[in-house]
């Protein structure tokens, strides 16, 4: 199979792009440097190629396995960029990328992006992200629930299997990632709290995403079902960080599930805080409240210039650096 694969003809690339509803530039993989491409059709050499990693999908089209190109998209990112890409593999969403475009929100990115950051926040600047709502967009999501791809284990096994050690970037955010996230800023909300402190995070371990709480008849009664999900629910501390989506939490009906749900929580013990979008977008906002969370979780740790910079960059590169996926 490796001596079929080559990168398609600019005509064949053209087809693809419309088959499956894509954007230029295609982006391919070959196994010989020969066969590779540039502009609209962009390729990287396939390395390695390994036994049941590559699906045939029809003639002369195939695909890689997800283990395989999660390896092969890691090479040249950074921590957010890994984190996101491992997470969005081993999700319960999908993103459908012809919606995306159509619902994508503008956002003014501040003044301070390309500064430094201090303790309080970067530069004073407030980072709260103005967004153009349309009507065509409320009733439009570029997401959609599925199952998920693989699992963290498999992407850090395939890692290993290429001769990625453990002290590989790619490895070490296959180990860290939490899979089943229902949504990208789930996910972006879980790397602020649970990357270690090396990588910009907060090390806040015993952390999971969509927790399924069973609930005692009292609590059933109150949340009107008889189980609740929990974003990112922390054992260690019995704390529940709900992320508040404007999407998804606008409408009345939303409203008070939401609020008959944290109810149950407190009902059996399960401290509820709710991140909303404001906060999240907001540097000194977000930073006070991840502290808070942190002490609670881990005790109260000192917090150096390098790593208050280095968490800045973490918050800054995931939520402004490939925005649209709330």
């Amino acid at each position: 199979m490796a001596s079929r694969i080559a990168a398609p003809t600019q005509r064949w690339a053209a087809q693809l792009l419309e088959v499956f509803g894509c954007s230029a530039p295609l982006c391919c993989v070959v196994t010989r440097a020969a066969s590779r491409r540039r502009g609209p059709v962009r390729s990287q050499l396939l390395k390695p190629l390994l036994e049941g990693e590559v699906l045939r999908l029809d003639q002369g089209v195939y695909l890689l396995s997800p283990e395989l190109l999660y390896l092969q998209m890691a090479r040249g990112k950074d921590v957010a960029q890994l984190w996101m890409l491992a997470s969005e593999l081993t999700a319960r969403y999908g993103i459908d990328a012809r919606t995306e475009a159509l619902v994508q929100p503008v956002h003014e990115v501040p003044s301070f992006m390309s500064g430094g950051a201090d303790r309080n926040g970067a530069e004073g600047a407030a980072c709260e992200p103005a967004v153009l709502d349309e009507p065509v967009r409320e009733n439009m999501s570029p997401l959609f629930e599925r199952s998920p791809l693989t699992t963290p284990e498999a992407l850090r096994a395939m890692a290993e299997k290429a001769g990625h050690g453990s002290r590989s970037l790619a490895n070490r955010v296959a180990s860290l990632v939490l899979g089943g996230a229902r949504s990208p800023k789930e996910a972006q909300l879980a790397a602020l709290l649970a990357l270690p402190r090396r990588l910009g995070g907060r090390g806040i371990g015993d952390m999971e995403l969509n927790h399924i709480f069973e609930l005692p008849r009292r609590a059933q009664v109150i949340a009107g079902r008889r189980s609740v999900e929990g974003d990112l629910y922390i054992s260690s501390i019995r704390r529940s960080i709900e992320y508040d989506s404007e999407r998804h939490h606008a409408d009345a009906g939303q409203r008070e599930l939401d609020i008959r749900k944290a109810n149950a929580l407190r009902s059996i013990g399960v401290d509820v805080r709710a991140v909303t979008r404001t906060q999240l977008y907001t540097w000194q906002l977000f930073n006070a409240l991840a502290d808070f969370i942190s002490e609670d979780a881990v005790g109260p740790r000192s917090v150096s210039a390098s790593l208050a910079t280095r968490q800045y960059k973490l918050w800054r590169d995931l939520l402004f650096r490939d925005e649209g996926r709330a």
